[in-house]
């Protein structure tokens, strides 16, 4: 059983900005699905992605070996579901809710990195993953019979994106980066595309300004760009460490939804997201002091 790796700064940085777009999302696919319906906006957002990093990065895209073929539909199986239901959640709940309620994947990649990659996380990052929990009850204010039929399907989408993020962890450091990202984008599209076809009678995309600013934002930045840094950067650092650091994603996902939408988070989301910054710090301190003894 090997020990839980931490990547350099720069691969946290980067996972902090990727975090930081995703949290913008929540509130912008909400305003675009006012107009649009939910598989017409998702099949439409992994195309996009697809054809751009096929487009800018030909060579890598196109060309991986069968291993990265895969992985990258592995990947793509998993995204396709967490995505698919984290969009019709959104149809049922607040982006802030969904936001919050998607970040339980965290204390799920422990679990699932452990059974599946023979991962021992670090005794920091288990006590982190413990305060971020503490901090995702306090924020989400929820009990189970308080769930309604949204937040059922985000914690769905919380399951399928933590097992997204154990298996990039086992596929990140033998494949390419881009060719992973290309080959889970791809598979969600063509996904997407089939589950609008038995799901929607009457797809819609019109041409709103929410739903063109989204689709750009959630294809181009939120996608393309974004699963290529993850899968770098998951060549440096465990599924545990890069969960803890994506828990930040609520926390941009409430500030967006407060300047975007006026939701209002609370006293309790404010402590809630204490904790969860507090997490994030007690992960990166027991890393420093791991490495500082190596």
């Amino acid at each position: 059983m090997k020990l839980e790796r931490h990547g350099s700064l720069g691969a946290d940085l980067s996972l902090v900005g990727i975090t930081a777009i995703w949290g913008f999302t929540f509130p912008a696919m909400q305003l675009a699905l006012r107009d649009a319906t939910p598989m017409a906006f998702m099949a439409s957002r992994f195309a996009m992605a697809s054809i751009a990093l096929a487009l800018i990065c030909r060579a890598r895209a196109l060309r991986p070996g069968s291993g990265a073929i895969v992985s990258g539909v592995l990947l793509g199986l998993c995204l396709t579901a967490g995505s698919a239901l984290q969009i019709f959640g959104l149809l049922y709940t607040t982006a802030s809710k969904s936001a919050f309620i998607t970040a339980l994947y965290i204390v799920l990649v422990p679990l699932f990195s452990l059974a599946l990659a023979r991962t021992r996380p670090r005794i920091a990052s288990l006590a982190a993953v413990l305060i971020a929990g503490v901090g995702l009850a306090e924020i989400t204010g929820v009990r189970l019979h308080g769930l309604n039929v949204g937040d059922m399907l985000t914690v769905g989408c919380a399951v399928a994106f933590g097992l997204h993020i154990v298996v990039a962890e086992i596929a990140a450091p033998r494949h390419d980066a881009i060719a992973l990202a290309f080959w889970q984008t791809l598979t969600t599209a063509v996904a997407s595309a089939i589950l609008m076809l038995l799901l929607e009678h009457h797809p819609s995309l019109p041409a709103t300004p929410w739903t063109i600013t989204a689709l750009l934002v959630t294809s181009l930045l939120a996608t393309a760009l974004a699963f290529t840094v993850q899968m770098w950067a998951q060549k440096e650092t465990s599924g545990t460490h890069t969960a803890l650091i994506f828990s930040a994603e609520p926390v941009f996902a409430a500030a967006f939804a407060r300047l975007i939408q006026q939701e209002r988070l609370g006293a309790r989301g404010f402590v809630g997201g204490a904790f969860i910054l507090a997490a994030i710090l007690v992960s990166e301190l027991g890393a420093a002091k791991a490495f500082g003894r190596r």
